[in-house]
């Protein structure tokens, strides 16, 4: 794993903690995922023409994973309803490496050195103390469970999309039509449960909008390195966007004290340079 994929990952997770935030900001979650996938829609509509369809091979993988994104979407919806940014999304990054490891191992017949599962441990550990509160009591237990939910749906839709993008061995192509499959589906549904008086105004709609190319362009860069790299590890340093959600979580939405990304960040800095020795 060289330091190239190392760095388009890390900054994968840059985007789409900076993506989450904007989807969070704006309160309807409703109409704030249905922004995204508009945006989504539109550059993959017009671009999907001139890049093409992946491998046969790659189109079993592409269904499955368009089923496994809108439950995602579902999900995560779900959780920023119920519970705060710095919370929720921790949570859902948090469990995913292990569960990729896994999906790598039994599915891909993928190894990695023992460094590297101890950085893979290192990191999941320092994101997850990002979601302890001070006081247990006063976490939101059902957005806890929206929040696993969706990560298990991470950790799902990261191997199938690894093992796809690995059969259609061009990330473009393989993308591209995830996400104009992905972006049509939800907008049916937008259409036919609320096809009017959805609509936020100019500036919220293009916060949304923007939000959703960003993901699109973030998710390119992770099934870019899948094909170089382990899934559990390309998941792992993906999650190190979590970092950034806590900073947002606390500077922008006013969620909590620094201190508490302080200490985990330690950990999850640690698992990074064992992954990188790994």
């Amino acid at each position: 794993m060289n330091n190239t994929v190392v760095l388009v990952v890390l900054g994968a997770g840059l985007v789409h903690a900076v993506w989450n935030a904007m989807a969070k900001s704006l309160h309807d979650q409703f109409a704030s995922f249905a922004l995204l996938n508009l945006g989504v829609a539109l550059v993959c509509w017009v671009t999907w023409p001139f890049v093409g369809l992946p491998k046969s091979a790659a189109l079993v993988y592409l269904a499955f994973s368009v089923l496994c994104h809108v439950g995602y979407e579902l999900f995560l919806m779900g959780a920023y309803r119920r519970t705060d940014f710095s919370q929720s999304y921790p949570i859902a990054r948090g469990i995913a490496p292990l569960l990729v490891s896994l999906g790598g191992l039994i599915f891909a017949g993928e190894h990695i050195s023992l460094r590297a599962l101890f950085g893979v441990v290192g990191i999941v550990v320092g994101i997850v103390s990002l979601a302890v509160r001070r006081n247990p009591a006063i976490a939101n237990r059902q957005g806890v469970y929206w929040a696993l939910a969706t990560g298990a749906a991470i950790a799902i839709y990261t191997v199938v999309d690894g093992l796809g993008v690995r059969s259609s061995n061009n990330a473009l192509r393989y993308a591209l039509t995830l996400f104009s499959l992905q972006s049509g589906v939800w907008l049916l549904a937008v259409v036919a449960r609320q096809p009017r008086g959805w609509w936020p105004g100019a500036r919220r709609a293009s916060v949304g909008m923007l939000g959703g190319v960003l993901s699109m362009v973030g998710y390119v860069a992770v099934l870019w390195a899948q094909i170089r790299a382990p899934l559990g590890v390309v998941s792992a340093l993906r999650e190190t966007g979590v970092l950034w959600a806590g900073m947002i979580g606390v500077f922008i939405f006013r969620e909590g004290r620094l201190l508490r990304v302080l200490v985990p960040a330690v950990f999850v800095v640690g698992g990074i340079a064992l992954l990188s020795l790994g």
